[in-house]
């Protein structure tokens, strides 16, 4: 039996019917008896199940993304993959998503209970945030394109053809590879929601980072949506109806930022400069997972944007200069806020690292963000700090933000290069202190006939080809010595040399270590490293003065301390105590600094961390 619906909207819910309730087909096949074919059961039947399929999800969802992670452990199962669906859904609830299904795209599909819900405040609207979890195993590696499908997306959608008669789509890419090691995708700390005002710029931070260090990038890609399936079982997406970017929809132009509709492949920020027209708007950000030069994932991040009529203008904010930070160094820099209509401002701070994280307020207008990153922290990839200001306008007025990122890249500390000594005749003995970072790989030796006026800036790791060394060995972590002979074949030690070495940290995170302090090779044997043990630093970290006990035989006659890029060296006056002697060490900055002490039996080099 069939029948005939006045409307596109009508033919719409038919088909979207039949494409996720399958089973309808045959229900409305079945003939029905004939009292039943007199009355009006066969037209209320088919009512209610419209109606119960419409609730089970239509006209309401806004945003979403799924996030993967490969299973971890020592015995993991490199073909299975853990999932989360995240939806955000119209508020109050006008229809509820108890279950939601993924596609895996192997011709394979799981269905799940809702994991949670709550609500999310979004300036002018309130949202649901829903969650389901999903688990699944591949056939084999490969990669494969996960995929969500619901009916629909919320109504009046301006960028889009009648967005509540369109399927809302959600893809994450995955690659299942046993010699990858473990990926998880990213991780976003700012919900896919906005709200700005019309003709005042709009800027937007997904705030993401990648629990592994890999490199991501972020580009603009189409909204999808999806109205059949292929033979597999697999949805077939394409570019939703009648999508438009943000650039065909720009008002005035406002100084100070980036023109137009514009995203920072490498931070993620997003500038809308600026709405012209009200409404609501769908955009879909690609965000890719890169390792070693390899694209290993994607996740596509449908987000929605909330354009309304107000007087209110956005803060601004100023955050730091990008930068290096050294392990085991405090690092601080303060934050600038201010609000063109003076309206009390919130500021906050988004970032991987945020449970260390210190954001006091100084005064009306600056904070000062304080981490002190440890030696797990380095990695080849910077830190993105994302600050968000967000202005407390009077009632009735729309709550506008204004966001800036800050990278900061952690490099590791310079190793302690303590002697270099002849050893047979035609070659020479280097020795170092135990490396302070555990987390390092290898050591690499660099040597050079003279001295090099070389010296690191806080950003500059390893030991560039310009500063004139040459690289003579590598050796693994856990070894504090090396033998140079020139690669067997023996060194002139008629001439002067110069030893240099710094750590590579573990891969897949990477990352490298500011250069050591060079030593010249030394006529003495063994006496630097005999030394160094038998000496004692306390406090370390100090703050105010340092005690250094020695045996009574070792006399100290002088101690210069110099931070880690070598650009600052102090004179420290060692005082005469019962055990060995005091320093005062109230004139050095905060951080890392390496002492040069001067002794009646040779030199002794050590490192000191300043904390206040």
């Amino acid at each position: 039996m069939y029948f005939a619906f006045a409307g596109n909207f009508s033919t719409f819910l038919v088909n979207r019917l039949l494409l996720f309730h399958p089973q309808l087909l045959s229900f409305m096949a079945t003939p029905l008896p004939p009292k039943n074919q007199r009355a009006l059961g066969w037209p209320l039947l088919l009512l209610a199940l419209l109606l119960t399929a419409l609730q089970a999800g239509a006209t309401h969802i806004r945003a979403g993304n799924i996030l993967a992670k490969g299973e971890t452990g020592p015995d993991r199962n490199p073909l299975k993959f853990h999932f989360t669906l995240v939806t955000y859904t119209v508020a109050p609830p006008a229809f509820e998503d108890l279950s939601a299904r993924l596609y895996f795209g192997d011709c394979t599909s799981q269905e799940v209970a809702r994991t949670s819900r709550t609500i999310l405040a979004n300036g002018q609207n309130n949202t649901l945030v829903n969650e389901y979890h999903f688990e699944h195993t591949f056939p084999g590696p490969g990669t494969y394109t996960v995929t969500y499908v619901a009916m629909s997306r919320n109504m009046g959608v301006v960028n889009l053809n009648t967005s509540v008669q369109q399927v809302f789509t959600l893809q994450t890419t995955v690659t299942v590879d046993p010699f990858l090691g473990v990926n998880r995708s990213p991780m976003f700390s700012q919900a896919p929601l906005e709200a700005a005002v019309r003709n005042q710029t709009l800027v937007h931070n997904p705030v993401a980072y990648d629990p592994d260090g890999d490199s991501l990038a972020y580009k603009l890609v189409p909204l999808k949506t999806s109205n059949s399936f292929d033979p597999c079982g697999n949805p077939v997406v394409q570019t939703a109806p009648g999508f438009r970017g943000l650039e065909h929809f720009l008002g005035p132009q406002q100084p100070g930022s980036p023109t137009g509709y514009t995203l920072d492949p490498i931070t993620g920020q997003l500038t809308w400069n600026t709405p012209g027209i009200l409404g609501e708007y769908n955009i879909a950000l690609g965000v890719e997972e890169w390792r070693d030069g390899r694209l290993i994932g994607q996740i596509v991040r449908d987000m929605q944007l909330l354009i309304g009529e107000n007087g209110n203008r956005p803060p601004v904010i100023t955050a730091p200069r990008d930068t290096c930070a050294v392990a085991s160094t405090l690092l601080q820099a303060p934050v600038m806020t201010r609000d063109p209509d003076n309206d009390p401002t919130i500021v906050l701070v988004y970032g991987e690292m945020m449970s260390r994280i210190e954001f006091p307020r100084v005064d009306d207008v600056t904070r000062a963000f304080q981490w002190q990153p440890r030696c797990e922290d380095v990695r080849r990839a910077p830190y993105q700090v994302v600050f968000r200001a967000e202005d407390q306008p009077s009632a009735g007025a729309t709550k506008l933000a204004h966001v800036q990122t800050w990278n900061v890249t952690v490099v590791a500390p310079p190793p302690v290069l303590l002697s270099a000594v002849p050893q047979g005749g035609n070659s020479v003995r280097l020795t170092w202190q135990n490396y302070t970072c555990p987390n390092f790989g290898r050591m690499y030796i660099y040597r050079k006939v003279n001295a090099s006026a070389f010296s690191p800036t806080a950003c500059q790791v390893g030991i560039p080809a310009s500063a004139g060394y040459t690289l003579v060995g590598t050796v693994p972590a856990g070894t504090s010595t090396f033998l140079d002979n020139n690669n067997g074949q023996g060194l002139d030690l008629n001439q002067q040399y110069h030893y240099r070495i710094y750590a590579a940290m573990q891969e897949p995170a990477g990352g490298s270590s500011l250069a050591s302090n060079e030593v010249a090779v030394s006529t003495l044997t063994g006496t630097p490293e005999g030394q160094a043990q038998q000496l004692t630093f306390r406090p370390n970290p100090a703050t105010d003065l340092v005690t250094i006990e020695a045996p009574a035989s070792v006399r100290l006659l002088s101690v210069q301390a110099v931070g880690v890029t070598g650009k600052k060296t102090t004179q420290l006056k060692p005082l005469k105590a019962a055990h060995g002697w005091t320093l005062d060490v109230r004139a050095l900055p905060p951080g890392l600094h390496l002492l040069y002490l001067q002794t009646d039996q040779g030199p002794v080099v050590h490192r000191l961390v300043i904390k206040r």
